[in-house]
């Protein structure tokens, strides 16, 4: 809609231009410089500067919405980094090649791996049983989520067992694996 206004913006602009330049010539190819064809000049360009006042007025009401927009978006943002950070298991989002796209500090904690290098790595680096990865994601993928045990292999520690349910993401091909450890 923006780009709709402001081409429209930049016509009119242009069409009041090209008149007032055919009112400018026809004035001085007159011999006798009338009154009359002065005022139909002033009142075009009134009327033309009368529409590109509204234009305007309507281009700083898109831009509003658009900051407004942006306001909300950058809210649910925050908010969604506030979940995701605050939930008591270690959260891991990958993508449909099974690589991490999001993880949160306990998950970070848990594979020793600082958060901000776990993205872009497949989450089978830390997932020895492959077999049993590619079995859950397929039930997961045909169920919706799928619970089981498997190893964990954090990075420079001893594998451990943990409970994991991995859930599928309604309208993503992405999966949200929520970990926990099992104590013997």
């Amino acid at each position: 809609m923006n780009s709709q206004l402001a081409y429209s913006l930049m016509m009119r602009a242009d069409a009041a231009r090209k008149r007032l330049t055919e009112l400018e010539e026809k004035h001085l190819a007159t011999p006798r410089r009338s009154a009359d064809a002065m005022k139909v000049a002033l009142r075009e360009l009134d009327d033309v500067l009368e529409e590109l006042r509204t234009a305007t007025e309507q281009l700083q009401a898109a831009m509003d919405e658009v900051v407004l927009a942006r306001k909300h978006a950058s809210t649910f943002e925050e908010r969604y980094h506030e979940l995701h950070e605050g939930l008591p298991l270690p959260c891991i989002l990958t993508n449909e090649t099974g690589c991490v796209d999001e993880a949160n500090s306990l998950a970070a904690d848990l594979l020793n791996v600082a958060q901000r290098y776990l993205i872009g790595k497949p989450l089978l680096l830390f997932l020895p049983e492959r077999d049993v990865y590619f079995q859950m994601i397929e039930t997961a993928k045909e169920k919706g989520s799928c619970a089981g045990r498997l190893t964990l292999r954090p990075r420079e520690q001893k594998p451990r067992q943990v409970s994991i349910d991995v859930s599928t993401l309604p309208h993503q091909v992405r999966w949200c694996w929520l970990i926990s450890e099992v104590h013997a």
